[in-house]
């Protein structure tokens, strides 16, 4: 046997060797057979009125949703919640637009009664990109965004609903290999001392998607607030169904 045959037969063994090992050269936060997600695999995958108990409303909303009070570009992220209308330092961000994202549009679950707040109102959406990296660079940068949220501010002009004061904490999250961020709002009414509204914020990203998710509930002033906690529960359950 010659030394070129034994080398071809040596890189052969090699590249057997690697594959069986699931992946050569690849980073070892994400497997080279790490599955990539279609708009269609999302968005069936969102949290369903069916989901919750009782059954609330489940729907659909066009790209314009909320741009009276809190305009969100339909390929943005917000990332400091109603920054835009707050008391806050110049430059702080409201919304990232990731490069090349496609928007899958946004599912909202609520209840059906209209002037029932302490049932949580879910907003879901996401953005799918084409490659694990861009989808990193464009989360990198949401991440970056909301680590400069400052943690108290004040909403003295706009429709009544979000006037008042906002005190917000931010944390990283892990939620079956979806990594990101979740935050927490709790937002006092300038005329109401007996309730406060809880809400979490929460963008974590696998693969080629950032997925995103909106809980708002009101609760007595005094109660423990357990927005994130529901939040990351509706967010299992989609990560569930996309597997």
């Amino acid at each position: 046997m010659g030394d070129r045959l034994r080398l071809v037969l040596a890189f052969g063994v090699a590249l057997l060797l690697c594959a069986a090992a699931s992946g050569c050269g690849g980073s070892s936060g994400e497997s080279a057979a790490s599955a990539t997600y279609r708009i269609a695999d999302v968005r069936a995958s969102f949290y369903r009125a069916a989901d919750s108990e009782p059954a609330d409303h489940g729907y659909w909303v066009d790209p314009d949703y909320h741009s009276h009070t809190n305009y969100v570009p339909l390929g943005g992220i917000e990332a400091c919640p109603l920054a835009q209308r707050a008391n806050v330092e110049p430059g702080t961000p409201h919304v990232v637009e990731p490069s090349a994202g496609e928007p899958t549009g946004l599912f909202v679950v609520e209840a059906d009664d209209p002037d029932d707040y302490r049932t949580p109102k879910i907003t879901q959406g996401a953005l799918v990109f084409a490659t694990s990296a861009i989808a990193a660079a464009g989360m990198e940068k949401v991440t970056a965004a909301m680590a400069k949220c400052p943690p108290r501010y004040v909403i003295r002009g706009g429709p009544p609903p979000i006037l008042g004061e906002y005190t917000l904490s931010t944390r990283p999250v892990e939620l079956d290999g979806w990594k990101g961020v979740a935050q927490q709002l709790a937002h006092t009414f300038p005329q109401d001392d007996v309730y406060y509204e809880d809400m979490a914020h929460l963008v974590i990203r696998r693969d080629n998607v950032i997925l995103y998710l909106d809980l708002v509930q009101q609760h007595v002033i005094g109660d423990r607030s357990d927005a994130v906690e529901k939040d990351e529960a509706v967010a299992r359950t989609i990560l569930k169904r996309l597997g």
